[in-house]
């Protein structure tokens, strides 16, 4: 661990210490997760539990990529109104935001202001059942810590954002609003670590619009990126789940069998 990172880290836990010790929130009850925030859909599937009640919410959109409406759409909007009373707070106290990432430029780290309980029991109770049934090749049955953020896409803000993969070994997007058009979310091949850069066939390739209260799951190493919006605004909800198990036995130098670089022939090649 060099120097430099040891302050950021250092920085890090002194903000987020004084945000915790200082932030009063306007939606207190939203920091405690229960199944009233949810559809009922989701909720019945979670409470049966076995692989075919859990594949009756799912929609595959494409091979690896898999969509289910999850959350309330009140719950989105008061969790809208908390990030926005929040980033109101932190002008008032004149102390900069963090932001989720090196990608996004707006946007609030959600367990900087006491979420990181609602966020930790929301990855293990609620999307690890469906990550093992999906994604057990890349610890989706072992997931023991995140990263969570909402990201927001405006005229004049960001409007996209590109090509890329998450740190993450499964990731949960979800739609919390407003109104907004195109900036569809597009995903173009599925690559390990050592195979980020190659090459995708046209095959790989979808577009998938994004629909309040709906999420998105796949492997944090399918790459994706979001088109532009043209008008209005968007925020998600996105969670980075990780495996410790599964990145201690990863063993670098060898391609898994999921990635999908294997499947690529090389007389049809392209890049989004």
């Amino acid at each position: 661990m060099t120097k430099e990172y040891e302050t950021y880290c250092e920085m890090q836990r002194e903000y987020r210490n004084f945000v915790q010790l200082n932030y009063i929130p306007m939606h207190k009850h939203l920091y405690t997760i229960n199944d009233d925030i949810f559809v009922p859909s989701f909720v019945q599937a979670l409470r049966i539990n076995t692989p075919e009640a859990l594949q009756q919410i799912l929609h595959e959109e494409h091979p690896g990529i898999y969509s289910f409406d999850i959350l309330k759409l009140d719950f989105c909007k008061k969790l809208l109104e908390e990030i926005m009373w929040f980033e109101e707070w932190c002008a008032r106290q004149q102390i900069a935001i963090h932001r989720p990432n090196s990608m996004n430029n707006y946007g609030a780290i959600l367990d900087d202001f006491g979420f990181d309980s609602f966020l930790n029991r929301l990855m293990k109770e609620y999307i690890s059942p469906l990550s093992t049934l999906l994604f057990n090749d890349v610890g989706g049955d072992s997931l023991d810590e995140h990263h969570g953020f909402v990201v927001e896409y405006k005229r004049g803000k960001d409007v996209s954002l590109a090509f890329h993969t998450d740190d993450s070994d499964v990731t949960f997007n979800v739609c919390l609003g407003r109104e907004f058009t195109d900036g569809k979310i597009y995903f173009h091949g599925l690559r390990c670590r050592t195979c980020q850069e190659s090459f995708s066939s046209t095959e790989e390739y979808v577009e998938i619009v994004h629909k309040l209260g709906r999420a998105l799951l796949h492997r944090g190493q399918h790459r994706h990126g979001a088109k532009e919006i043209t008008s209005g605004e968007r925020y998600n909800l996105i969670l980075w789940c990780r495996s410790n198990q599964y990145r201690r036995q990863v063993n670098s130098g060898e391609c898994p069998d999921w990635c999908g670089s294997k499947l690529v022939g090389q007389s049809s090649i392209t890049r989004p």
